[in-house]
């Protein structure tokens, strides 16, 4: 086999380790990211919310300050009304005293539109509140536990890493681009060994005798065609699944597997 391609097969190997220790992480980062976006736009959201509430609790202020000043104003004028000594002072005076009273209903109403969505932001504000509250605590539990697990794993993932560092230097830039394009495609698995089966046999006077039968890869279980065969076990040149497009090894520890199926099974 060549040199560079047992780099190639170790390197793997070694990812094969990565990505278990990654999955004992389960979707614990994910959960986390998550957590941590949603509290984010929370925070956001609330912050918005509050704001808000402080500009209308102003503008009630404000209406209500109109208001009062305008009833005092309509007092005066419908003092007045009784003191006009022509049609032409009165006309003018009613005028004003009807504007004045349209004022005021204009505030009045408007004191009771805010006060509505004050109201509605209160409830609003309250309710995620309390869900920011839940989703920090359950943020702190997912960060502690996905602490635990790297604290168990720091150690064997760092040995992992240099050695991988180490290795990836012994390959050719092209069989390391190669890799890293299937690997992106496959999630982490650029490399495996095919698999050869042997079914068992017996003959008449019960010895048992294994024949090889299908040939498969090991990633997508498809199988592969006996000249190919022929090719991966040499080891002289690098081989591609047809189906699924990764890299195909001959391992002679893992690549035989003897079955006491009948053939009509296995094929």
């Amino acid at each position: 086999m060549l040199k560079e391609f047992e780099y190639v097969i170790k390197l793997q190997k070694i990812d094969n380790q990565l990505l278990e220790i990654n999955n004992m992480k389960g979707d614990l980062p994910q959960i986390v990211d998550t957590l941590q976006q949603e509290i984010k736009t929370l925070e956001k959201e609330l912050e918005s919310e509050r704001k808000r509430e402080k500009e209308i609790v102003l503008e009630i202020t404000d209406f209500k300050g109109k208001t009062q000043d305008d009833n005092v104003h309509l007092e005066r004028y419908q003092d007045q009304l009784y003191l006009v000594t022509s049609n032409k002072e009165y006309d003018a005076l009613s005028s004003e005293i009807d504007t004045m009273k349209q004022d005021i209903d204009k505030s009045e109403y408007s004191i009771l539109e805010l006060s509505e969505e004050i109201d509605k932001l209160k409830e609003s504000v309250k309710s995620k509140d309390l869900t920011h509250q839940d989703k920090v605590k359950e943020l702190d539990i997912r960060k502690t536990e996905l602490e635990k697990t790297n604290n168990k794993t720091k150690s064997v993932k760092a040995k992992l890493q240099k050695e991988r560092t180490n290795i990836v230097k012994s390959i050719p830039l092209r069989y390391f681009r190669e890799y890293n394009r299937i690997a992106k495609a496959k999630e982490g698995v650029a490399i495996v060994p095919i698999q050869q089966v042997f079914i068992e046999k017996k003959d008449k006077k019960g010895n048992i005798e294994y024949i090889p039968a299908k040939v498969s890869c090991s990633g997508c279980h498809k199988i592969v065609p006996p000249q190919k065969v022929v090719e991966i076990r040499s080891g002289n040149k690098l081989n591609r699944c047809e189906f699924c497009g990764r890299l195909l090894y001959w391992d002679d520890k893992i690549s035989e597997i003897k079955s006491n199926n009948n053939e009509e099974e296995i094929f």
